[in-house]
């Protein structure tokens, strides 16, 4: 049983859920969650719902249910009202916040009495809870708990924390060990299947044998988060980096010097504590205090280290392309983690490869603006994009600059861009309840305001309905879709109305059983966007008129299924042989019911295929 105990303090937020995420992968946790009774009940319920919010991000992956005690401290230095008050108020934001994971009990205790009967409920509650966890440890092969007692038990360093590769074979064979192969091929399944059970970490390298297998990552994890994320005012604090957050290796190396210095870097990134930098991508005014760029050497980047305020070229045009997501509830925010991770991955996804790049490592190689909650960079085809956190950390907004908002390549950025948002929200804060919000071009609103906002659920219902106008968030001002359609023809890509392509609703492309409710929308609506929606076949993205052309004798026998070709003949007749009326005549018969089912766009892109 591993016992690993938080500081509260700000600037280990980000880090403590690295360190929990790692001891909470496959195996439930016990979280002891110690809130000051002293506190106001304003502040006990922000507390309250910042660490529920934490525990359920980090074990969000955990199979099973983690199981909270919260304990009230400080008792005794409370009047018996004053305690009767705070437990009630403890008791009732402790019920609704911890949701998701199993509220065991709410209790205080009296710390100047070691002995007391609140000292034996704890211990008792603790106790069971205990063989409840043990019991649920994950299943393993025997070849995984021979490799895990072998490294547990017969390395000649019972006290390292990480060995390579190179050294486990090397100790395997000096050890003569007959029923574990000394052959990388044999050992990195085992050690891969090891750290998925969070049992170890096993990090690949290019090289296998350079690979690195960490024993205690939770010891590691507890030195670097003491070593790099201390308060000022604590003892363990290390001056280590500029408010940029950018760390020389040199600095690592002598902070860790019981470590190989790659050991360390390799594990950080794994947990997305950091980024490797391209010494070319640093500002000079970005290196660490007294260090001249030419002596920085190797560099990281450490998104929790940044302090800077947003600078204030960091702006984009006022039509620029918006998007936002909300914290429903008032006591609900998106987390430190959250955000950092998003200052990883934004700038690397992005970015162009760098010369002689390997999947295994990472760079932030392209120039980009990053302050305390946000961070903006320039794309390859000149969009220029902000991601950043509110003050509150209650909302998070994308702006991207809108050169060409008709562009696939504009829609497909935008799309990406959102796809790795929503990916971080969901795997760090993924019980938050949110609403998301789209901007609409001041063309479109009815008083050609720049700064209307329209709920993203309330615009996919419209296009599916082929509603002609749609009210503001604020229920004020209204917006015409068919404007907004001529401004925007892919808005469908945005809505999730197209099957073949990642929704912005999802980060991943929707199930069948999804795409079997994404209804086709009213034939008014359809007639006018017949010729701008596209759709994917084979990797290629096609128009639906282009692809039908004057081809519409298979494409009304495939849709109506008219095997006989009388509809679409009594058509051809009756539009006089007009290939685009025909195509309509063909839809609009189809939405009415009389064609193949059911009246999705995946049965219309199925028809489409069946053409080739």
């Amino acid at each position: 049983m591993i016992i690993y105990d938080l500081a509260g303090h700000h600037q280990y937020f980000s880090s403590h859920s690295a360190c929990l995420e790692a001891i909470s992968l496959n195996n439930p946790a016990i979280f002891l969650l110690l809130q000051d009774l002293r506190h106001d009940p304003e502040a006990m319920t922000k507390e309250v719902y910042y660490w529920s919010t934490m525990i359920d991000g980090v074990c969000h992956k955990c199979p099973q249910q983690s199981s909270v005690i919260v304990v009230g401290t400080h008792a005794d230095l409370l009047t018996q009202l004053q305690l009767t008050r705070q437990l009630t108020h403890l008791r009732s934001i402790a019920e609704a916040a911890i949701s998701h994971q199993k509220l065991i009990s709410i209790l205080a205790l009296n710390v100047a009495k070691a002995y007391s009967g609140e000292m034996d409920q704890f211990m008792d509650e603790l106790c069971r809870i205990n063989k409840d966890v043990l019991s649920l440890s994950p299943p393993i092969s025997m070849m995984c708990h021979m490799m895990l007692a072998f490294l547990k038990q017969k390395i000649p360093n019972p006290d390292v924390d990480a060995i390579s590769l190179s050294d486990l074979i090397a100790y395997l064979k000096a050890n003569q060990d007959k029923l574990i192969h000394p052959e990388s091929t044999g050992i990195v399944p085992i050690l891969k299947i090891l750290s998925e059970k969070g049992l170890i970490l096993f990090i690949p390298s290019e090289n296998p044998l350079n690979s690195w297998i960490v024993l205690h990552k939770e010891s590691i994890l507890k030195k670097v988060n003491g070593a790099l994320f201390a308060d000022p005012s604590l003892k363990e604090y290390i001056h280590v980096a500029s408010n940029t957050g950018i760390v020389p290796k040199a600095v690592i190396k002598k902070i860790f010097s019981e470590y190989n210095v790659e050991m360390i870097t390799q594990f950080m990134i794994h947990f997305e504590l950091c980024h490797e930098v391209e010494l070319s991508e640093i500002d000079t005014n970005m290196a660490p205090e007294g260090s001249p760029s030419s002596d920085l050497g190797p560099l990281l980047f450490f998104p929790a280290l940044v302090s800077v305020e947003r600078p204030n070229s960091a702006t984009v045009p006022n039509n620029s392309f918006g998007w936002s997501m909300i914290v429903k509830c008032t006591n609900q925010f998106f987390t430190t983690r959250c955000l950092h991770v998003l200052l990883c991955r934004l700038p690397s996804a992005f970015a162009l490869p760098p010369i002689q790049a390997t999947p295994l490592h990472t760079y932030l190689n392209r120039k980009c603006d990053i302050w305390s909650r946000g961070v903006m960079w320039l794309s390859e085809i000149g969009v220029a994009t902000i991601v950043e956190m509110s003050e509150t950390f209650q909302s998070l907004s994308l702006a991207m600059s809108s050169p060409d908002r008709r562009s696939h390549k504009y829609v497909k950025l935008a799309h990406a861009v959102l796809a790795v948002i929503k990916t971080v929200c969901q795997e760090f804060c993924p019980h938050l309840e949110v609403v998301e919000l789209i901007s609409c071009p001041p063309e479109a609103s009815s008083d050609h305001s720049d700064d209307r906002k329209v709920l993203l659920s309330s615009l996919t219902k419209a296009f599916l309905e082929g509603d002609k106008h749609l009210a503001d968030v604020d229920s004020e001002k209204y917006v015409v879709m068919e404007e907004w359609m001529k401004i925007e023809p892919h808005l469908s890509y945005f809505v999730g109305v197209n099957p073949l392509v990642v929704p912005c609703s999802s980060s991943s492309p929707p199930s069948e059983q999804e795409v079997s409710h994404l209804k086709v929308p009213s034939f008014q609506l359809l007639s006018k966007l017949i010729t701008q929606v596209v759709v994917e076949l084979e990797d290629r993205r096609v128009n639906i008129a282009e692809q039908i052309g004057v081809n519409y004798l298979k494409f009304g026998i495939i849709l109506l299924k008219d095997s006989s070709g009388a509809i679409v003949t009594a058509l051809e007749n009756e539009h006089q042989k007009n290939a685009e009326r025909i195509n309509l005549a063909i839809l609009q018969k189809w939405l009415e019911g009389k064609g193949v089912k059911p009246l999705t766009w995946s049965t219309l892109v199925t028809a489409l295929h069946k053409m080739e």
